[in-house]
């Protein structure tokens, strides 16, 4: 029986060659062969070279964007903005800005009395709003001839009054001098500088300053939003660059650089007409002495 078992088992068994390798003999890889499969490998190899170095800048600039966050937002034109209605608006602007004036003394310099559209008090009290004001030219030197004269519709204009505690709104304390009537109009300039900013549809501000005591002079500066574009695209600091408020004789050269260049040829004398339809004219004659 065993014999027969191993019989089976040595017919069954392939024979080996002398060799003592088996009969499925590997055939050798020949050099191209070889150096094609090498390329091939480098190749991927490189592939995700580029793939991990594509992957790493990716991360990178990302964690350079979570670093530097958000841009940062542009500085307020102002520390302080009125809100409400337009109307509202203007009323808090001259209180805002007539609170900061004062006098040697430490009293306001004027009060605001009057924010809004232009008007005229008439003879028996009653206040007529202004359609158009008419701007004459300055005629001296020839820059200009008399007739070429200016019309604004004042209903794109907000007017304010500034009023002393003196005789008809002057002044009472101290004598008119050029270092108060460059306060007065560096008031005047951040009066306009505020409603050009934040009052809507405003293209110029009129601001009625205090007459003399004797009544004589009435006049006004009138500042187009055009003549202050470079300041209203910067913050008001930039323009008006006092920490607090200065007083008579305390502006700034720099200061007095831009108050100068902004208002002393806009200072007006006014002076009312009637149209034809009955409705007041404001009339704004360069004031040579301002």
């Amino acid at each position: 029986m065993a014999d027969d078992v191993m019989d089976k088992a040595a017919a069954d068994a392939k024979p080996v060659p002398g060799n003592g390798i088996g009969a499925s003999v590997v055939p050798r890889e020949s050099r191209a062969e070889r150096a094609r499969r090498v390329a091939y490998r480098n190749r991927f190899a490189a592939f995700y070279v580029v793939l991990a170095i594509i992957a790493g800048a990716g991360v990178g600039a990302l964690l350079v964007l979570v670093g530097r966050g958000s841009p940062a937002p542009a500085p307020a034109w102002s520390a302080w903005e009125p809100i409400g209605s337009s109307e509202r608006r203007a009323a808090q602007i001259g209180d805002h800005v007539g609170d900061e004036y004062r006098l040697p003394s430490g009293k306001a310099l004027v009060a605001v009395t009057y924010a809004g559209v232009p008007t005229v008090t008439g003879p028996d009290g009653s206040n007529f709003q202004v359609r158009a004001i008419a701007v004459r030219p300055d005629t001296t030197a020839g820059r200009a001839e008399p007739d070429d004269v200016d019309t604004v519709n004042a209903g794109n204009t907000v007017m304010y009054t500034l009023c002393g505690l003196g005789t008809a709104c002057s002044i009472a304390e101290g004598k008119p001098s050029t270092a108060r009537g460059q306060l007065l109009r560096r008031e005047a300039l951040e009066l306009a500088l505020y409603s050009f900013r934040y009052l809507d549809g405003i293209d110029s501000a009129l601001v009625l300053l205090p007459p003399r005591a004797d009544g004589k002079a009435a006049t006004a500066v009138f500042v187009e939003s055009n003549d202050v574009r470079p300041e209203l695209r910067r913050p008001l600091d930039q323009t008006l660059t006092a920490p607090l408020t200065p007083g008579v004789g305390e502006i700034q050269p720099d200061e007095q650089r831009v108050v100068d260049r902004t208002t002393r040829s806009r200072v007006y004398e006014y002076s009312y007409l009637q149209a034809q339809d009955g409705s007041p004219v404001m009339v704004l004659t360069p004031a040579l002495s301002g």
